[in-house]
């Protein structure tokens, strides 16, 4: 059988032999170990940098899970051996809709069910935000669609003027019905300069909107967060 080579000894052995042979260069067993490992980080071949693309589309998912994680959303469904996170279904003028469909496992008295989540997810001038939608929606328009009140829909059929601030609309009205309707409390009608202002509690804010014409307000409804079914203001 041939001996092997000095390259083919352990470390451990390579020390042995050079402090034998009084051979020069570094004789300990642990400089011998480093000295390999430099080497083979020298031949080793570079890790490959995903395309810019990816990576943005990697950046956008992640920082739509972190602002539903926020709200208190769940962002992945717990299978028995593995978890199904959310993806991005579809993104278009800023706006994406997530969804994750997989099995639930709710232990072993209990049968596994098919869940369906699904988000809209953007950014307005007070930053991020993530809305919760049926689990049935597939894209960002029927999101939309679902995620608007009637009476905006209607409004906006009819030709009447409607802005929006955050999950409150203010719909153009006759003057016998302005500044009617309920407001969230991180909002405020100021009446006299004819502002709708903005301050939540989390420091975050949507620009004053300034609303010349007779108003009513509708605040947004959407499905709260979590694994509840009840319903919850927007933003």
């Amino acid at each position: 059988m041939p001996r092997p080579g000095i390259s083919e000894l352990s470390a451990e052995s390579l020390a042995e032999y050079l402090t034998v042979h009084n051979m020069p260069g570094q004789r300990s067993k642990t400089a011998i170990m480093l000295l390999r490992r430099r080497r083979a980080a020298l031949h080793r071949p570079p890790t490959p940098v995903p395309p810019v693309a990816e990576r943005a589309r990697a950046r956008f998912l992640a920082d739509a899970v972190a602002e539903i994680e926020r709200r208190g959303g769940e962002t992945d469904i717990e299978g028995e051996k593995r978890s199904t996170p959310l993806s991005v279904a579809e993104r278009g003028d800023g706006i994406a809709l997530l969804r994750a469909v997989g099995w639930r496992w709710y232990g072993k008295r209990v049968k596994p069910r098919m869940v369906e989540l699904a988000y809209l997810y953007g950014k307005d001038d007070a930053g991020p935000w993530a809305v919760r939608v049926p689990g049935t929606m597939t894209t960002v328009a029927e999101g939309l669609a679902w995620l608007t009140p009637a009476s905006v829909s209607k409004a906006l059929t009819a030709g009447r003027r409607v802005r929006r601030q955050g999950d409150v609309y203010a719909i153009e009205t006759t003057p016998a019905r302005d500044g009617r309707g309920d407001l969230p409390d991180a909002h405020r009608w100021r009446h006299e300069t004819r502002r709708l202002v903005h301050r939540p509690a989390d420091g975050r804010k949507h620009r004053p909107l300034v609303l010349p014409w007779p108003v009513e307000f509708v605040t947004q409804r959407t499905i709260a967060m979590g694994r509840g079914n009840g319903w919850s203001e927007g933003d």
